[in-house]
């Protein structure tokens, strides 16, 4: 398996198709997201990798990842760093949150890759299954030039049950703020169904309500607590 570099792909997949409404509003980066999903294969280590990919994505805003995503848990957090800025939101101040974490063993990369890209999906799915234009939007991003392991990973993940708690107890102790703002970015926290989700991760994993909400702050997007 492959599963670091289809991290990028799912992260960028699920940035256009959940984002979207943000990026319509705001304008500025949607054309940029939109061309990405042609060139998501692109996102392999020794060719510019992440680093290049995100420069394109935020106009030059994320440093430091120009080895793509070997870097482990830096470049989970440079990748989230760069989402957060295309989105409108404060990159270097949740990289700098991301940052504070520290593992005392941490997981080897393809298993904490396959932890991030289901919590992406699980969060994805937590207010009814992922619709027919989404779906299409996220497998035409991770397609090209994705194993046929590497698919179907991410096809089980669409079929796992949405479970906060599970996902929570698979979680290494040290990648809870990865998890859980890999979790807000795959989604526009914007109804019921979709708060009391991340309210029951945030509680499973730990992640205090000040956490989340600066968590929240840093995509852009509405606090879950008052």
């Amino acid at each position: 398996m492959s599963l670091m570099n289809m991290i990028t792909k799912v992260a960028i997949g699920f940035a256009v198709a959940k984002g979207m409404q943000k990026v319509q509003q705001s304008g500025g980066i949607g054309k940029v997201m939109e061309s990405l999903k042609g060139a998501a294969g692109a996102a392999t280590a020794g060719t510019g990798g992440l680093g290049g990919m995100l420069g394109g994505l935020t106009g030059g805003a994320a440093s430091g990842n120009a080895g793509g995503l070997s870097g482990g848990l830096g470049g989970i957090g440079g990748l989230l760093g760069g989402l957060a800025t295309a989105r409108g939101g404060q990159g270097s101040s949740l990289e700098s949150l991301l940052s504070q974490d520290n593992p005392s063993q941490e997981p080897s990369e393809e298993d904490t890759a396959g932890l991030m890209i289901r919590a992406m999906v699980m969060a994805a799915r937590c207010d009814g299954e992922i619709d027919a234009t989404e779906k299409e939007t996220l497998m035409a991003t991770i397609g090209e030039d994705a194993t046929e392991a590497d698919m179907a990973f991410v096809r089980d993940a669409m079929s796992e049950p949405v479970d906060a708690a599970a996902l929570a107890r698979d979680t290494p102790q040290g990648l809870e703020t990865q998890v859980y703002s890999m979790s807000v970015m795959s989604i526009e926290p914007d109804n019921n169904a979709e708060a009391k989700y991340l309210h029951e991760l945030a509680t499973a994993l730990g992640v205090s309500q000040a956490t989340a909400n600066e968590i929240h702050d840093s995509f852009g997007v509405q606090r879950l607590y008052s």
